[in-house]
């Protein structure tokens, strides 16, 4: 039977996919380019694979775990799971407003573009960090992820502010300003789910 240190490989290499999901995604939003978005699906579907063949080595673990520490452990990676799963999902839902922003040839305003790039960023930082621990195996290093932790629902709220300013000003034209607000949400759910990933970690006992 799969043992637990198979299975943090495994979370392993599914942080390392959404991770890479979530790169190529805002790569695909810089370049404007549609013909960056099938790999993407790609990635998206090893992500779902993963979380069913991992979910199903939890259970199984859990079902014969001989102490509440493992059994504790076992639910810990589980919600771990979930999480990278529910990122992957928010990923391809930006992925969507991205494919119609170029469908529908729609241009975001050079400060939306930066305010993004921000909110990106930040994500990207806080992702890169689960997967540099999870690589390694020290979940200490996910400490820095909740010490620097940034006020992303303030940020949010910031920039949705100055984007229907914007859109007041006839600077943007609704169904853009609509998709800007739909991926900064998501973006935000993403850092939510980051942090969630790096408190569950901590809770890890060997």
């Amino acid at each position: 039977m799969t043992n637990l240190d198979d299975v943090k490989v495994k979370i392993r290499d599914m942080a390392e996919l959404v991770f890479k999901m979530w790169q190529e995604t805002f790569r695909t939003f810089m370049k404007h380019d549609e013909d960056l978005i099938p790999p993407i699906l790609q990635i998206e579907d090893k992500v779902n694979g993963l979380e069913k063949e991992i979910t199903t080595d939890l259970v199984n673990i859990g079902r014969a775990a001989s102490s509440e520490i493992e059994r504790a452990n076992v639910n810990i990676y589980t919600d771990v799971v979930g999480d990278l799963e529910l990122i992957g999902d928010y990923c391809k839902d930006v992925l969507e407003r991205v494919q119609i922003k170029i469908q529908e040839n729609l241009l975001f305003s050079e400060e939306s573009v930066k305010e993004y790039e921000i909110l990106y960023h930040k994500t990207e930082d806080a992702l890169s960090e689960i997967v540099r621990a999870l690589k390694k195996d020290d979940y200490a290093l996910i400490k820095d992820v909740l010490r620097h932790q940034e006020h992303i629902d303030s940020l949010v709220d910031e920039y949705r502010r100055r984007h229907n300013e914007r859109l007041m000003k006839g600077i943007c034209v609704p169904i853009a300003c609509n998709l800007f607000i739909n991926m900064l949400d998501f973006t935000a759910a993403i850092y939510y789910h980051t942090k969630k990933i790096a408190r569950n970690l901590l809770k890890i006992k060997e």
